[in-house]
């Protein structure tokens, strides 16, 4: 049985402890792992083999592909690895060269496959609206799934320059399969990547509904904006999502975020040098009773803050 449970900070790390330092744009994070093996019946060799250690056996690791834990496990490595494909190719430096599309159907559209060629028809067709007024643009799409089941996409195009003003109605033409929507990206947020992932994740509660986190998991969250307060179920939308489906996409020209192996002293005085910031930071313990292997992982996020007072926001 594999048990994750959250820890307290430690108080003090070896400097010389080896590290990663995940490069993301504005946004730079350095990851610690300590692994605790002692008299381990089994060794991880990758996610797909472990050995045996009494026989020197090398097995397969058994993935149940059609187990909905499994397939929410992997939908939150995506969104994760979504997150940081956001935070590589947007910061408050660039975010007025963006803009976050909405595409729905007016029907209940539930077909996988039908979703992403839909897309990849609209892309061609918006791509050649967009070229004739001299834009060029890279694009991240992903999928969200509606309480009746229904799919809609959530696209991010990253234009060459600032954006440009994209009517709705012409977009929506354009679409041709529903209601579309067009919002600039707020400069402002400190991490944009985790504050889009958290939008397409969770599911919010209107009407202060009584609804039990059993039927989608995740703990409700209330949010406060002003004289606002809204509730929300962190995670649910992934629940919602089939076995096995693609939550995103992007194409060719988009940055991926790059990893550096170094210590944790040289992580730190780099970051500092370059005026990064510590914004976040959590330590989790993995364990994995079967195996007799436990695992602490720490991450620290770090910021480089942009003077964006009187830029213009692109809206």
């Amino acid at each position: 049985m594999i048990i994750k449970r959250k820890i307290d900070i430690p108080d003090y790390i070896d400097i010389h402890k080896p590290v990663t330092l995940k490069s993301m744009g504005n946004i730079q994070e350095i990851a610690i792992t300590d692994s605790f093996n002692r008299n381990a019946t089994v060794i991880p060799l990758s996610k797909d083999y472990y050995i045996v250690v009494s026989t020197g056996e090398v097995k397969e690791v058994e993935h149940h592909a059609g187990d909905r834990t499994e397939n929410l496990r992997n939908l939150q490595k995506s969104m994760r690895a979504l997150s940081d494909l956001i935070n590589a190719n947007i910061s408050q430096e660039n975010a007025h060269n963006c803009r976050f599309i909405t595409l729905t159907y007016k029907d209940n559209m539930q077909n996988p496959e039908q979703l992403y060629n839909d897309f990849r028809n609209f892309n061609k067709r918006f791509k050649r609206f967009i070229k004739k007024q001299n834009y060029d643009y890279e694009y991240i799409v992903t999928v969200e799934a509606q309480e009746r089941g229904a799919y809609h996409l959530h696209c991010i195009y990253i234009f060459d320059k600032k954006a440009p003003y994209i009517d709705n109605f012409k977009l929506a033409e354009i679409w041709g399969l529903g209601f579309v929507s067009v919002k600039a990206i707020d400069k402002n947020v400190d991490n944009i990547g985790k504050y889009l992932t958290a939008y397409l994740a969770d599911l919010p509660i209107y009407n202060n509904a009584d609804i039990s986190t059993d039927v989608l998991g995740g703990s409700i969250k209330e949010i406060t904006n002003g004289n606002n307060t809204k509730r929300i179920i962190k995670g649910a939308r992934l629940k919602l999502l089939p076995v096995g489906i693609r939550l995103f996409r992007y194409s060719r020209g988009v940055k991926k975020p790059i990893i550096y192996e170094t210590t944790y002293d040289e992580a730190v005085k780099t970051l500092s040098d370059n005026g990064y910031t510590k914004i976040a930071e959590y330590a989790v313990e993995i364990s994995d009773t079967d195996r007799d292997f436990r695992n602490r992982y720490i991450k620290e996020t770090y910021k480089k803050f942009i003077n964006t007072k009187g830029a213009n926001n692109g809206t």
